[in-house]
């Protein structure tokens, strides 16, 4: 082995503390990048797959009345369409025993599941849905508990019917139940005639076209929806499909954004241990560089000895941060998938995640390592022999070290004074320590004040909603009656009745034959005070408002829609008419797999339009105690009564039902973010540790002459665990106000990247005294093991260390 090879391994040998602390702060932002990186390729690619192998349709049409397999066939006659596959999704209700109350759930049927076209549903397990035999799917049978052999009890012609389920059936596009997504089952033909569908009978259709692109599916979806208007046959939604990439791209790709932002954050706090490493091993080596090159060693052998070194810190690093991030990045992208529905069972990893590792491993901290290797390499003979080394430096000859002397009189005792001096004694290093403790404290604030901002955010959105519980019923009813049904009921203090109708909206200059875009022409009352949402542009309905509506921003951004504009909206068999926008609104919670956005209008302008009077069938109630056990007890009761009265209900739903949802879906984003968080704070405890580790042997003879005048070790330990807790506290103070300007910018990243939308902004003040409270614990676990091994030096050697 050469010379260079047994210095190398004989400081990484002799100093095992300082190479194992190294190898954990390389280690552990390479990790960080190979699980971020490596999870957000494996998710995006995963999806992508996983929507690609259905073969998705690219435009999915649900009408407002059924068709027969005639007009299918001429459907299928229109130039440009490869191909249509009809089929049926229904609403229904079930429930899973006799005693609960009525849940509301989809029934998918398709016309011959062995020979699927487009957005292909799989068989996992038992048979596919044959007559009196039906079909849940895998995600609803896990999260609710139903599985082969089970019966669901679904109402049929207004009577319990319980069916026996039969198989389990993966479908590629259906909302997530663990986010309060409705239960799916499965039924053929035969099986649907049971809920009022005629064999051969299809509300939806599956159209594929060629060549694809979106501008030309809404071409072949206008002329679709104008051929099946002159059958009398409406259109109430349409959605539009990318063959290539998943309908939840959008979200994992905002979600993965800031997960990597924090992961390459995580890599350069390493990378500041690097430099800090190199810094002090330079500084206590500068005789031995001397002496080398009196012997007639190189610059270049010097610098050779050094980044071998460094390399080598770095392949130890890599053999643990690869099977590690490459472990876990396959681990939570299998998790991840598994919400959206998709298998994920064959060990991956990504390509770009190691060859990103690797670079981080090898090359970044050997880039890292350069300022502090040239800079020792480059001292002469005479400099470096005459260098007094260890415990030497220039502390006490500026105006600043001596203020920090001045303070430390005045505050501590003599020990902790000069712990406090021994802290600014080498200012380059203090300031790469702090800045690796800042940052894990900056990224630990903005995470939590993240989390206080989606809260913020949604209690603003739920404070625009002054109801607590909603009752869709099955059909139209007359607002008089159920209003004064439902309010005159004990515990109900006011109650709303809303109508609602699928439309095309149409911008100036298309036609009514054109597709357009689907929404939900949604009719408030007047004096309406359950909902106003965030309004951004323009103004909110007043009671004199006629044709005026207020849509979402988010669809008029998208479709060139502006302020003041004249659209029209097309509410198929209920006629047509021109509208003015006078709003747009906001809202996080627009938006989701198949939903049809609402554009809001007076109730009585919407009746105008439709030709309808006094009936609606969405009931918006408020009670008298505002809690989540009062709003399920009143919604059972109100449906009983209702259903006595002989007006049915569909389904309900409360809003402590729906915000609890929603806080399961933001808890899983700020648990990946907090995780990426405590491993940065991780990073800055194994800096602090090797900084104190380094101070201790700078200092091993002053700490020799203080035991030779009787200093105790409890007095030397309190010292450097004083200086441990001072660098924390240091670095709490000057992260507060960094953290308030990093919170506010990774909470309008995020909320841009997912909701289109800014979050409201709340800074959470709470977390700043709860990382002070860790910051001082990481302070003192980082500071006791250096601490310990400065009170094991004994006078002899430590005056006999040079």
């Amino acid at each position: 082995m050469s010379v260079i090879w047994n210095k190398v391994f004989s400081d990484l040998w002799r100093n095992k503390a300082r190479t194992m602390l190294a190898v954990l702060s390389i280690a552990t932002g390479v990790f960080a990048v190979g699980a971020t990186f490596g999870m957000a390729d494996q998710m995006l690619s995963g999806m992508d797959a996983a929507h690609q192998a259905v073969t998705p349709s690219h435009i999915m049409m649900f009408l407002n009345d059924g068709i027969d397999r005639s007009t299918v066939i001429q459907l299928k006659k229109t130039k440009g369409v490869v191909d249509i596959e009809p089929g049926n999704n229904i609403a229904i209700r079930y429930k899973i025993h006799p005693e609960d109350d009525w849940d509301t759930g989809v029934i998918v049927m398709r016309d011959d599941y062995t020979d699927q076209t487009y957005d292909v549903v799989q068989l996992k397990e038992g048979g596919w849905p044959e007559k009196n035999h039906y079909g849940i799917e895998r995600l609803s049978s896990q999260n609710f508990g139903i599985n082969i052999g089970d019966s669901v009890i679904f109402e049929v012609d207004n009577r319990e019917k319980p069916l026996e389920i039969t198989g389990k059936i993966r479908h590629p596009f259906v909302p997530p139940p663990q986010f309060g997504g409705p239960a799916y089952f499965f039924a053929d033909a035969r099986g649907l005639e049971r809920f009022g569908v005629k064999d051969g009978e299809f509300e939806q259709l599956l159209v594929r076209v060629s060549p694809y692109s979106e501008d030309y599916a809404r071409d072949i979806a206008s002329e679709i929806k104008d051929k099946l208007s002159k059958e009398g046959v409406g259109v109430g939604a349409i959605i539009y499909q990318d063959p290539l990439k998943h309908w939840g791209r959008s979200v994992m790709e905002g979600i993965n954004l800031v997960l990597q932002v924090l992961a390459i954050v995580s890599l350069g706090a390493s990378v500041v241990l690097i430099l800090n490493t190199l810094t002090a091993l330079v500084t206590e080596q500068t005789n031995q560089i001397g002496i080398i090159k009196a012997i007639g060693g190189t610059a270049g052998i010097i610098i050779k000895i050094y980044l071998v070194g460094v390399l080598v810190y770095g392949l130890l690093a890599l053999l643990i941060a690869l099977p590690l991030g490459a472990l876990v990045a396959y681990g939570a992208s299998k998790w991840l998938l598994n919400l959206f529905n998709i298998d994920y069972d064959t060990f991956q990893y990504s390509g770009r995640a190691l060859l990103l590792q690797s670079g981080a491993a090898l090359a970044v901290p050997m880039v890292a390592a350069l300022w502090p290797v040239l800079h020792g390499a480059a001292l002469t003979v005479r400099e470096a022999i005459a260098s007094y080394g260890l415990g030497s430096g220039r502390f006490g000859r500026s105006w600043l070290d001596r203020r920090v002397e001045a303070v430390g009189r005045r505050l501590f005792s003599t020990p902790y004074a000069t712990a406090l001096g021994n802290m600014f004694r080498r200012k380059g290093r203090l300031i790469l320590t702090q800045l690796v403790l800042i940052v894990a404290g900056a990224m630990f604030l903005a995470v939590m004040t993240l989390s206080s901002s989606i809260t913020y955010t949604l209690d603003n959105e739920f404070t625009r909603r002054n109801y607590d519980l909603t009752i869709n019923l099955k059909e139209n009813e007359r607002i008089d009656r159920v209003t004064q049904l439902i309010e005159a009921t004990p515990g109900v203090t006011h109650a709303e009745v809303w109508f609602s109708h699928g439309a095309s909206l149409l911008k100036a200059g298309q036609r009514t034959n054109e597709a357009g875009v689907g929404v939900e022409l949604v009719g408030l009352p007047a004096e309406n005070n359950t909902f106003a949402p965030l309004i951004v542009a323009g103004r909110w309905l007043r009671p004199s408002d006629d044709r005026a509506i207020v849509i979402l921003k988010d669809t008029a951004d998208d479709h060139g829609i502006k302020l003041g504009d004249t659209i029209k909206l097309d509410a198929g068999e209920l006629g047509d008419d021109n509208w003015q926008v006078v709003g747009m609104y906001q809202s996080i919670l627009s938006g989701g797999i198949g939903s049809i956005d609402p554009v809001y209008a007076n109730l009585e302008a919407v009746y105008r339009a439709t030709k309808k009077h006094n009936v609606g069938s969405q009931v918006y109630i408020r009670t008298a105690q505002h809690n989540a056990a009062t709003a399920d007890q009143m919604a059972a009761s109100l449906k009983d009564m209702l259903n006595n009265r002989g007006i049915e209900p569909m389904f309900s739903d409360t809003v402590y039902k729906f915000r609890d949802n929603l806080d399961n879906q933001f808890n899983l984003i700020i648990t990946m973010l907090l995780v990426l968080a405590v491993i940065v704070a991780v990073v800055g405890g194994i800096g602090l540790m090797g900084s104190l580790s380094i101070s201790v042997v700078e200092r091993t003879r002053e700490i020799g002459v203080m035991r030779a005048i009787g200093a105790r070790s409890l007095t030397i330990m309190g010292m450097f665990v004083m200086e441990g807790l001072l660098q924390g506290v240091f670095s709490w103070l000057v992260v507060v106000p960094i953290s308030v300007v990093l919170g506010k910018f990774m909470s309008d990243a995020l909320g841009q990247a997912m909701f289109q939308t800014n979050l409201d902004y709340r800074y959470n003040f709470m977390a700043v005294v709860v990382w002070l409270v860790i910051i001082l614990v990481v302070s003192v676990l980082a500071a006791i093991l250096p601490a310990r091994n400065a009170t094991r030096i004994s006078v002899r050697d430590s005056l006999a260390y040079a």
